[in-house]
């Protein structure tokens, strides 16, 4: 394993872990930079700090001294939570002032994990979750994934369920998975040929000794013979994360469908030069204590040792305007500022009776926020949707009818699906209209139609989702992406072609006109020569990322790796220099934004509020590299979060810092109609620009702090992996984790 040697630490949070029984487990996360600039994030147990801790002390008088935090302060009442994450703050950067940095130390805080391999398997699953089924590039990078060791609860006849550690290796008789045992000279390994099934859920006879429930979404059992036997057998673990569920029951899926992995040469051998590089890097809590385990500690003698830690899927939180429900939360409807991330559950509401639903089994995966509504899917892509009785019809009441179409629904309810049971992929939502995107490439849509938002070739208002009808010039062509604007709706299909259908005014939808459209209508790209990737719609105005792709030249004169390049058009109004084209003129067509398609920049997001735009742009000139920093241009309060300021008509970077003054890599942003929600790599938050929780106006550049809002929700990391923003409402999510004890 890689050791690291940091420049500078410092604990940017620590959390309360539910464990098996009620046990509650401190788990700290740990910023690490080194000299180069170079940071990492590991997660370490109190219990691995103190046994580190008196250690260290025996050798080092500066930390002997130190009054290390007891737990019965860091679970105190008589201090606030910053206060206490200060104390072991100032500790963390006492062990970086050790020199020479013992040896024990350095292993200690190797990397095993950073908040950045969870979001991006994140990333992987929302790709592939909006296809059929996953493209050629998307199972490479799952077999990669796959070739790197991850941990399961591995269930068997005997005993109990034992953490285990398995990859995908390239054997002799072909590709197999194998896994860690602490049987002296013996790795198990399965051969891909030799199994049948995956079968989702605990209904094997394995499992059935030890069922857990809670953990149903998480479990899988592989279905496989033995060498001259009939006999299925059958292989049943637990993931420790949704994304390692997803990434091996697809991979395993997609291998057995074809006879074999499917593993070029190229993959064999970079899983070979990078096995032991990266041996470690997926796994995302590490309770690896080489100091050792002491089992009479005073400070936590009623903490037991956790092994792993299961995210069982997400917590979802809401808040700002509430006027009509649109935050999920009954106690703060009709405020005008709900001030508070509180947490959305699907217990029943005065309308709809959930039956099924509880709280627990509500693991939202996707959400989109509205004008005045918000939409989800969950685990079992069942669509959710409350707020504003505009789009709430088609939420079904509890004698299986719908509910008036003006009543106002409060909390998550199931919608009544039209999508013939094919799961939702992704949704998108606009004022008061929301499109659901199935995994086929088909498109729904529900709400207010007056100009034909909803594409459904009329201007009848639907309660229910409608289907909606796409011409196309490629036959085999299927929607991937979709968008909702103010009264304006979007679409890119698998051939790089943009739809737009809805309100024309100002040349929104980008048709040469200012007609309104009431069904999906192909917008003219030719002369950008580039296929669409992704669209926004604001108010009146959209924004596209376009992109190509050209094989860079090697010195030799074969073809070597693919170079991406990206362009940003913009069209419709721009009031507010929202455009970004360097004036104030409404465009009826798609404009090249010419500040931001240059210069060695790669557009990974854009987002349109209501008369402002932002982006995600990765940048590369020379030895220069800027990975993940904030553009925004239009309306001068939500772009560039100062209150007085001028409308920008010309896009410009926002630099984003944090204490220490380092700048901060964005990951995701969503925008609302005057301001922008920013994620970052390491899954904080940032607001900039009007704060929905009031009407002052008033400008904010503000960090939040979720953990620190909403401490009443044990269990929840202060990481977020999922935003969404409204009108004037937000939408988050935060894994939910859960610590099973075995032994290793």
């Amino acid at each position: 394993m890689a050791t690291v040697t940091p420049s500078r630490m410092n604990v940017p949070s620590y959390q309360e872990v539910i464990g098996e029984g009620g046990a509650m487990f401190t788990v700290f996360v740990v910023e690490l930079e080194t000299a180069d600039g170079n940071r990492q994030f590991i997660q370490r147990r109190y219990n691995a700090f103190l046994n580190m801790h008196k250690e260290l002390k025996k050798d080092y008088p500066q930390i002997a001294s130190f009054n290390f935090p007891t737990k019965a302060f860091l679970r105190g009442a008589s201090s606030t939570k910053e206060y206490r994450r200060e104390q072991f703050d100032q500790y963390v950067q006492l062990l970086v002032g050790l020199s020479p940095m013992p040896e024990g130390l350095r292993e200690f805080l190797s990397n095993t994990g950073k908040v950045q391999q969870a979001l991006h398997k994140s990333t992987l699953r929302n790709i592939v979750r909006m296809q059929n089924r996953p493209a050629e590039s998307d199972i490479k990078t799952i077999n990669q994934l796959m070739s790197k060791p991850t941990m399961f609860l591995k269930f068997g006849r005997r005993g109990e369920p034992h953490w285990r550690k398995f990859s995908l290796i390239c054997a002799s008789g072909g590709w197999a998975i194998k896994w860690e045992t602490k049987k002296k000279g013996k790795t198990p390994e399965i051969k891909i040929l030799s199994m049948k099934e995956v079968r989702f859920g605990q209904h094997s006879a394995v499992f059935a000794r030890k069922k857990m429930p809670h953990l149903n979404s998480l479990s899988f059992s592989v279905f496989y013979t033995l060498p001259n036997k009939k006999e299925l057998e059958t292989l049943d673990l637990i993931a420790k994360h949704p994304d390692d569920f997803f990434v091996w029951t697809v991979g395993l899926k997609h291998a057995i469908d074809n006879g074999g992995i499917g593993m070029d040469s190229e993959t064999s051998e970079w899983q070979r030069q990078e096995e032991q590089a990266e041996k470690d890097l997926m796994e995302e809590i590490d309770d690896f204590d080489i100091f050792g385990d002491d089992e009479h500690n005073d400070d936590d003698h009623e903490e037991e040792e956790d092994d792993r830690l299961i995210t069982t899927g997400n917590v979802m939180f809401s808040w700002g305007f509430n006027g009509w429900g649109q935050c999920g939360v009954v106690e703060t409807i009709g405020r005008d500022g709900h001030l508070m991330p509180s947490q959305v559950t699907s217990s029943a509401c005065r309308l709809v009776d959930h039956g099924e639903e509880n709280s627990d089994g509500f693991d939202i995966q996707n959400i989109a926020c509205g004008g005045n509504f918000t939409v989800a899917v969950d685990s079992r892509m069942k669509a959710y949707i409350w707020g504003h009785g505009s789009v709430c019809g088609g939420v079904a009441d509890k004698h299986g009818g719908s509910v008036r179409r003006n009543d106002h629904v409060f909390q998550p309810s199931p919608l009544k699906q039209p999508f013939r049971n094919v799961p939702i992929a992704m949704v998108a939502a606009g004022d008061q209209h929301a499109l659901f995107l199935t995994q086929k490439g088909e498109v729904f849509a529900c709400g207010v139609n007056d100009v034909g938002q909803l594409g459904t070739g009329d201007l009848n208002d639907r309660s229910a989702p409608q289907q909606v009808e796409f011409e196309s010039s490629q036959s085999d062509s299927t929607i991937k992406v979709v968008a909702a604007g103010h009264s304006t709706s979007a679409a890119v299909n698998s051939q790089g072609q943009l739809f737009t259908w809805g309100c024309g005014m100002f040349g929104g939808l980008g048709l040469g006109d200012e007609e309104n459209r009431e069904q999906p209508q192909s917008v003219s790209m030719r002369e950008f020569g580039m296929e669409v990737k992704d669209v926004s719609c604001g108010q009146h105005h959209m924004a596209a990322i376009l992109v190509s792709t050209m094989d860079v030249q090697k010195s030799t004169g074969t073809s070597g790796e693919k170079k991406i390049n990206t362009k940003v058009c913009t069209w419709g109004w721009n009031g507010c220099g929202q455009l970004g084209l360097g004036d104030f003129v409404d465009r009826s067509t798609p404009q090249t934004v010419e500040v931001i398609s240059s210069g060695g920049k790669i557009v990974e997001q854009i987002v349109c509020g209501a008369a402002h735009c932002a982006a995600v742009v990765n940048i590369t000139m020379g030895e220069l590299e800027i990975q993940g920093q904030l553009w925004t241009w239009g309306n001068g309060v939500a772009a560039m979060a100062t209150e007085g300021a001028t409308h920008a008509e010309i896009p410009r970077p926002f630099h984003l810092t944090k204490k220490g003054h380092e700048s901060i890599e964005v990951f995701r942003i969503a925008a609302g109609d005057n301001f922008t929600l920013v994620l970052d790599d390491e899954g904080g938050l940032m607001l900039l620009g009007v704060n929905p929780n009031n009407n002052s106006g008033k400008p904010v550049n503000m960090g939040l702090d979720l953990e620190k809002l909403e401490k009443s929700i044990a269990g929840v990391d202060g990481i977020v992996t999922e935003i969404a923003a409204g009108g004037r409402h937000i939408s988050v999510l935060a894994p939910k984790r859960f610590a099973y004890s075995s032994l290793l």
